[in-house]
């Protein structure tokens, strides 16, 4: 029988900031895209916000992909169900060390993160993992991860400030899926805007 190894190897990785960091910032953002995007298009997506109190960070996930075979089009995803234990810790560790990398706990500004789709799933084991400082923290349109569906892990998102936004139309959180999502968040804010599977700048900016 094939028997499966690993070994660590360096990775270049990938990210788009909107804004300029300085000690005068008011909000730093931290947001992760979902499956089959890419870094620079969804970070186009909250131009709106770029109005010179923050700064914005969009990191890329590692996995890049043809959407299509024999086209251009390339998207990237944060995990497969395959090898799913390694790959979900290095994408926390690469979160973790862009975190460190951009020395954002040294800034007075408040520290936004935001996942999209399936970002959330990521962006859920990444804040429930980690200690450095998180104020706020938004999940947009997606299911946090499988393994924290339950009270006592939901309980350990401390944030000052807790979101959850979602589309009336949107067919991944519906009306079969939407109340289970929205009782285990009770003490997250929930928002809904008219729509479907999209972010709405307009929302980020009401909030």
């Amino acid at each position: 029988m094939p028997q499966s190894h690993h070994i660590t190897v360096s990775r270049t990785a990938r990210y788009y900031t909107l804004g300029t960091l300085s000690h005068d910032t008011q909000e730093i953002w931290v947001v992760i895209h979902g499956w089959a995007q890419l870094a620079e298009a969804f970070i186009s997506g909250f131009a709106a916000l770029d109005d010179g109190t923050r700064y914005i960070v969009a990191p890329e996930a590692l996995n890049r992909f043809y959407l299509r075979a024999g086209k251009p089009e390339v998207g990237a995803t944060w995990m497969t169900r395959e090898d799913r234990e390694a790959e979900m810790r290095d994408y926390i560790n690469y979160l973790d060390m862009l975190y460190d990398e951009l020395k954002l706990s040294s800034y007075p500004a408040k520290i936004v993160v935001l996942g999209f789709s399936q970002g959330v799933a990521t962006l859920s084991r990444w804040v429930y993992r980690n200690e450095r400082r998180i104020d706020a923290l938004i999940f947009y349109a997606g299911e946090i991860a499988n393994e924290l569906q339950n009270e006592e892990s939901v309980a350990a998102f401390q944030q000052q400030e807790k979101y959850f936004i979602c589309g009336t139309e949107d067919p991944f959180i519906n009306e079969l899926n939407l109340p289970k999502v929205t009782s285990l968040l009770k003490d997250f804010t929930v928002v809904m805007f008219e729509g479907g599977h999209e972010m709405k700048a307009d929302t980020l900016v009401n909030i």
